[in-house]
């Protein structure tokens, strides 16, 4: 008998996956790695993964070879998706604490409500209003009320700035129509390693740590494949929309994990901006009544499934 396991469950264990980018991340540094290795290595060896298995699969295959007229997409992609957030969320990591880069990564996705608007014409609602403010606002009291310790100015400009480029990477990617797929991410995480060894190479080259090597093995396995097999897996089982408000709790695994792995938290007034921030992503989540036609009839009126958004690399 086969186990069926619902769409929820996916999703859950999606958020759960991706929760541990910030953990991981903390132990490669505790471990000796800087945050140039670390965003560089577990690029590549995500690369390596998945090109490999790609090539041993005749149908991920073709397809992989068959996307190669679209390789300067998946170089501006890339640049947006791939090395913004790997580079400066990384860095991150390094400067400021795990709940607060987690939940200000997600943040920035704020942006990409306007640039539906005014860009991609989608209908501006009360609840995308509502949304965009929430978020501003959570993003405004994390900004003067945990900006005050020491190195987290630098952290909140950098999670905001990994944050800003994912959501510019999403709402392209939409504009392009280049869905995803195992071998979709061959190309991003192969143009990203490019960009990642940029920053990689003008350090000194030398061997990395031995204790932090299995934390980004650990990053390559978890967040970066597993997160999106399970995504993957979860809007193939259920509604796209669920998927990506299940989603969401991403920071609040990554929270959890800090705590009782670093003992680190947020301050209260840093929990109401997050708060608020959570409020936000789930307004803009938030489907949009379907526009009645002129002439309206059972057969006219059609509601279009949502679009999941590409995976979080």
């Amino acid at each position: 008998m086969k186990l069926h396991i619902r769409a929820e469950i996916y999703a859950l264990l999606a958020a759960l996956a991706n929760g541990t980018i910030g953990p991981l991340n903390r132990f490669a540094f505790q471990g000796g790695a800087s945050h140039h290795e670390v965003a560089f290595l577990k690029c590549s060896g995500a690369f390596l993964v998945l090109f490999l298995w790609c090539l041993f699969h005749p149908a991920q295959r073709r397809i992989l070879f068959g996307l190669a007229h679209r390789a300067r997409a998946f170089a501006l992609l890339s640049a947006l998706g791939v090395f913004s957030l790997y580079f400066f969320e990384t860095w991150a990591f390094a400067e400021a604490s795990i709940p607060l880069v987690s939940f200000l990564t997600y943040a920035a996705g704020g942006g990409t409500l306007i640039l539906s608007v005014l860009i991609l014409g989608e209908r501006l609602t009360l609840a995308k209003t509502l949304a965009f403010f929430a978020i501003l606002g959570g993003v405004g009291a994390i900004f003067i009320f945990e900006g005050r310790i020491a190195g987290t100015t630098l952290g909140i400009l950098l999670a905001l700035a990994g944050g800003l480029g994912y959501a510019l990477f999403i709402f392209f990617a939409k504009k392009l129509e280049m869905g995803s797929g195992l071998p979709h991410l061959v190309w991003l995480f192969g143009f990203g390693s490019l960009y990642l060894a940029v920053p990689f190479t003008q350090q000194p080259l030398t061997p990395v740590p031995a204790s932090a090597v299995w934390p980004i093995v650990a990053l390559i396995i978890v967040p970066t494949i597993g997160g999106f097999w399970f995504t993957t897996r979860a809007v193939q089982e259920g509604n796209a929309g669920s998927v990506q408000i299940i989603e969401t709790s991403d920071p609040l695994f990554a929270s959890g994990f800090a705590l009782v792995l670093f003992n680190e938290t947020l301050a209260a007034s840093g929990w109401a901006g997050a708060a608020l921030i959570m409020l936000g992503l789930l307004l803009a989540l938030r489907r949009d009544p379907p526009v009645p036609a002129l002439q309206p009839s059972s057969s006219a009126r059609q509601t279009l499934p949502p679009c999941p958004a590409p995976p979080k690399t």
